[in-house]
């Protein structure tokens, strides 16, 4: 009986370790040819996972690895199709590469496990650059959805989608969804940072001294890339 229960108790123990984040989601974006080694290009979803992608690769965790060269990457996931609103137990995780392949991840619901961390989380690849650069563009951009954790304060997600327009732009920029006076950076594909400021909603950002080309403008722990005529 007592080798019942102690078996029961650890049973019970492993489920309470694992953490379903279901708070409001939240969406992030690297553009094409933006700098994987800069925090900026990165979602540091814990201490332990920072999500980036590189010119032309796939995803990998920026806190461990430099590349998406290894089969696991990203280091210290996996994944699988579904929802975590799923039967956790029902899902088949395995590395993000046998998953599937990214091109046809668009718009496909997962489920990505921080093993660490043991938190499952709803993820969805919203967009993905194919190619390498050169000639055809930038390579390496993409963007994705992901629910985040419950316990932080609503303020820090409960915000409007935001987005920049008119893009490309000539000569000014606007951010529309801000609920107030926010600072904002903006880094060219290097990701060095070229200009700074504080904007409100639909106040024209003055880009007529930038270079043509792509860039990231970062406000509101937000990053959206514009271009740059």
């Amino acid at each position: 009986m007592k080798k019942l229960l102690l078996i029961i108790i650890l049973a019970s123990t492993a489920v309470v370790a694992q953490t379903t984040w279901d708070g409001p989601t939240m969406t992030f974006t690297k553009a094409d040819n933006a700098n994987p080694a800069l925090e900026a290009n990165q979602d540091r979803i814990t201490s332990n996972v920072w999500l980036t992608r590189g010119s032309g690769g796939e995803l990998y965790n920026a806190k461990t690895e430099s590349d998406s060269s290894k089969s696991n990457s990203p280091a210290d996931t996996r994944w699988a199709l579904g929802t975590t609103s799923s039967d956790l137990n029902s899902l088949s995780f395995d590395t993000f590469r046998n998953t599937i392949r990214p091109k046809n991840a668009v718009n496909i619901n997962m489920v990505l496990h921080l093993v660490t961390d043991d938190i499952y989380i709803d993820f969805k690849i919203t967009s993905w650059t194919s190619g390498q650069g050169g000639s055809n563009g930038g390579a390496g951009g993409f963007s994705y959805q992901r629910s985040t954790d419950p316990s932080l304060s609503i303020e820090d997600y409960d915000k409007p989608v935001l987005s920049v327009y008119p893009n490309p732009s000539a000569s000014f920029l606007r951010v529309s969804g801000l609920n107030a006076a926010e600072p904002y950076r903006i880094y060219n594909i290097l990701g060095v940072k070229t200009q700074s400021g504080v904007v409100s909603e639909n106040q024209e950002i003055d880009v007529n001294g930038l270079q043509t080309g792509m860039y990231m403008l970062q406000v509101s722990n937000t990053a959206l890339s514009f271009l740059k005529n």
